[in-house]
């Protein structure tokens, strides 16, 4: 049986040295690196106010702008005089935006079909005006040498792309803009618009599809505008898009139209963005970037009011708007990962808007969002509690549809995205692993495909950036000074005496710092290490005593029984310098803990050790005297010898709130510390089935088939799975349902699960470490630049 957590990593800790040469003046290395903490500092607190100020921005209704939809708002004539624009704004914005190869767009926008739709929405603009001639014919130049890419069907399209260009190419013809209109892809393209129309049957429908008023501009002059106009949002918009908004004010003369484009102007000036208001989406965007970066907890306050916000809306089914299945798959993802992640009472059930006779979503539009709408689903579907089966159907859609589908190359970013997100489900990303792939890979997938393409507001802004990569590095600056702190215990414990060990202290710490990664976690991290490190050497001291003196262990035993280093002077090295270790080492955790909690814990840590140290006797007991436990005396005993429970109770006394003595023997810690320890006893026993069976050694899968005569190896590794997805299920729902216990506490544990998940993902990293050194050396020893 292999016991403890966490493996060596060949010599990274020798790298954690800091000293400085003989010949170098330590003052001014030591205000050179002042001065660069202090300017650090500085640029934290700026970008901190910066992005503080952009929430505020999100209340004003800032937004990106579409050249799509400014130029639809552009071609609203006045209603005063029709002869004049009502929004002549917007056709200075238009003339002032034209990118150099003659299009309208984001720059560097890969997809022509999207930069086409801008494009020649702006240059009917400016015609119907008689405005900006050399504009008009650059954006010409630009349509003509891209036409073909219009029925390339191997193209993004956007949303109703097909009937929406084909109706601006008759306004264009009716404009006598000198397009080649009796070219085979125009020709293509008209005559599928007919086949669109012909199935959609319009002439025979009583009510009109929210889709299909989204998308007004492309079937506007064969509608009944009454139908059109039942859609009409309280704010005098249709669905929130000025352009969808601008076509209905120029044939329906509606005040209210009217009343929400000025509206609109009036905060934005001149550009149109494609959709307004977007606060809702716009704070959810930015709460979850700033937890993908790992800064969200510059703006706990912030990120409230705007969760509080997409809580209600939630609620009150406001998420979905029924105008883009991939739009909407995207926005209620994210809104149900962020609200149930941070502790929001969320139902799954607004999932079953995609479900169509009981059978998810088959397809989703050919849009460039598709892979994102499906990658944000497969995340959220990972918060599944028991139970819960639209979100086992939606991981199931979701993940066959990203390993199946055909990805662009162009994008190489969400190539590597969707990759990760299958290799490494969410149960097993550590946080800062996370963060530092998303400061890596930032903003690849801010943009929205609509009618067009459009940014999230704010979240381009290069504070956001600026802040994660400052702020992560003040973090490692912090750990280096912990790693310091542990490699001056290790010495002084002499650990590195005990040549049958394991040296797991860079090893711990990573799984610490993984997760409590702020400056203000440094007690709480170098806590989790020490003990993480011990149970570690406890458990290689165990394997090897077992084998010669079974005596030796039970000296151990009755020493830490009794908590007295005088009953060891007689005893071998090995036994003195481990028990004094430990004894040493929680003596003083429990003065520090004093300070945290204002009370002793010092019972309370010793009853864990001797509770670990009377299991891994049994253990050895059952070895000597060559006796098979049944399945459940090998997992009640397994869940102590796995060693996490001296790890996470002593590390809770180091994390706010403070702790009472009630709290802390409360049945729900119990209850999670089971939990988590069933998950790391089975999945180490899955990983080292095969080596243990060579070694002679117990293991559950060996056992589970004794029990049960006739299985097989697979079978029994699939039960146990199953049972940890169960633990593991259990265990979410603990963490985020409201209780008497401290949320910062409950996350302890599921940080902890998360590290079991991790390093038995795919192979056994205890023993076979070489996958996770990468993470090690990014995680606690590379600054990012």
């Amino acid at each position: 049986m292999q016991n403890a957590m966490f493996p060596p990593v060949m010599q990274v800790f020798k790298s954690t040295s800091t000293s400085t040469p003989l010949n170098t003046d330590f003052s001014k290395v030591v205000h050179t690196k002042t001065e660069q903490i202090s300017s650090t500092f500085e640029c934290v607190d700026a970008d901190i106010k910066r992005i503080q100020l952009l929430f505020s921005e999100i209340e004003k209704g800032h937004a990106y702008v579409s050249p799509y939809d400014t130029a639809w708002v552009a071609m609203v004539p006045s209603l005063e005089n029709s002869q004049l624009p009502q929004f002549p704004q917007c056709l200075s914005w238009i003339m002032d935006n034209q990118l150099s190869n003659g299009s309208w767009g984001l720059s560097n926008f890969p997809y022509n079909k999207d930069h086409l739709s801008h494009t020649l929405a702006c240059i009917i603009a400016l015609k119907r005006w008689n405005l900006g001639i050399k504009n008009v014919n650059m954006g010409l130049k630009f349509i003509k040498e891209n036409i073909g890419q219009i029925t390339n069907e191997d193209c993004y399209n956007p949303t109703g792309f097909d009937l929406i260009f084909a109706a601006m190419l008759e306004d264009a013809r009716d404009l006598s803009l000198d397009l080649p209109y009796d070219s085979p892809p125009i020709e293509l393209m008209l005559t599928k618009r007919e086949q669109i129309l012909k199935s959609i049957g319009i002439d025979h429908l009583n009510e009109y599809k929210p889709s299909m008023v989204f998308i007004i501009e492309g079937i506007r002059n064969i509608v009944d505008w009454d139908k059109v106009l039942r859609h009409e949002s309280t704010d005098g918009s249709l669905f929130h898009s000025p352009s969808a908004t601008a076509c209905a004010l120029m044939h329906t003369k509606k005040s209210n139209c009217l009343m929400y484009l000025n509206s609109m102007l009036g905060n934005l000036e001149s550009g149109v963005p494609s959709v307004y208001p977007i606060k809702l989406i716009t704070g959810l965007s930015m709460v979850d970037m700033l937890e993908r970066l790992g800064i969200a907890r510059h703006f706990k306050c912030e990120t409230k009011q705007v969760l509080d916000n997409v809580y209600r809306c939630w609620k009150e089914n406001e998420i979905i708007q029924g105008i883009s299945s991939t739009s909407d798959i995207i926005n209620s993802s994210i809104s149900f990962r962020v609200l149930r992640s941070n502790g929001y009472d969320v139902s799954p059930d607004l999932f079953l808007n995609y479900l169509k006779n009981g059978v998810f979503l088959q397809s989703l539009e050919n849009s460039g969002q598709a892979v994102i709408a499906m990658l944000n689903l497969y995340k959220a579907s990972q918060l599944m509690f028991q139970g819960e089966r639209v979100l086992e159907e939606a991981k199931s859609l979701s993940q066959n549809y990203l390993e199946n589908i055909k990805m662009d190359e162009q994008n190489t970013v969400l190539c590597e995205e969707v990759k990760y997100a299958l290799a490494v489900p969410w149960k097993a990303s550590l946080e800062r692993i996370e963060h530092l792939r998303y400061i890596k890979n930032f903003g690849f997938d801010d943009i929205r495909i609509g009618k067009t393409s459009y940014r999230i507001p704010c979240l381009g802004n290069d504070c956001f950036l600026s802040l994660a990569k400052n702020d992560y590095n003040i973090c490692l600056a912090v750990q280096k000074e912990d790693l310091q702190e542990l490699e001056k215990w290790s010495v002084d414990s002499k650990l590195g005496s005990l040549h049958f060990a394991r040296n797991t202290v860079v090893d711990s710490y990573f799984s610490a710092a993984s997760t409590l990664f702020s400056p203000e976690m440094s007690t709480a991290r170098i806590v989790w290490t020490k003990i993480a490190a011990l149970t570690v050497l406890m458990d290689d001291f165990y394997d090897v005593a077992s084998s010669d003196s079974i005596e030796e262990l039970q000296y151990f035993v009755d020493a830490v029984k009794r908590w007295d280093p005088t009953v060891i002077c007689n005893h071998s090295d090995n036994v003195k310098i481990l028990f004094s270790a430990i004894y040493n080492t929680v003596n003083d955790i429990a003065q520090d803990a004093w300070v945290f909690q204002g009370r002793d814990v010092s019972t309370h840590l010793r009853e864990m050790w001797y509770k670990l140290a009377i299991s891994m006797m049994e253990e050895a007991e059952w070895v000597k005297h060559g006796y098979i436990p049944t399945l459940e005396e090998y997992i009640e005993t397994g869940k102590i010898t796995i060693g996490l429970e001296p790890i996470v109770f002593t590390a809770l006394y180091f994390v706010e709130p403070e702790i009472s003595e009630l709290t802390i023997n409360h049945h729900e810690y119990n209850s999670l510390m089971d939990l988590v320890s069933i998950c790391g006893r089975l999945l180490n026993d899955i990983q080292t089935y095969e080596r243990e069976t060579k070694q002679g050694k117990i293991n559950s899968v060996s056992l589970f088939m004794k029990e049960y005569p006739g299985t097989s190896v697979e079978n029994a590794t699939e039960w146990m799975r199953q049972t940890v997805n169960e633990s593991t299920q259990k265990l979410l729902r603990n963490l985020l349902q409201p209780s008497v216990l401290p949320r910062e506490s409950k996350q302890l544990y599921w940080n902890l699960a998360k590290i079991v998940h991790l390093y038995y993902l795919n192979s056994d990293e205890i023993t076979s470490p070489t996958a996770m050194l990468k993470h090690i050396r990014a995680i606690i020893f590379d600054p990012v630049s």
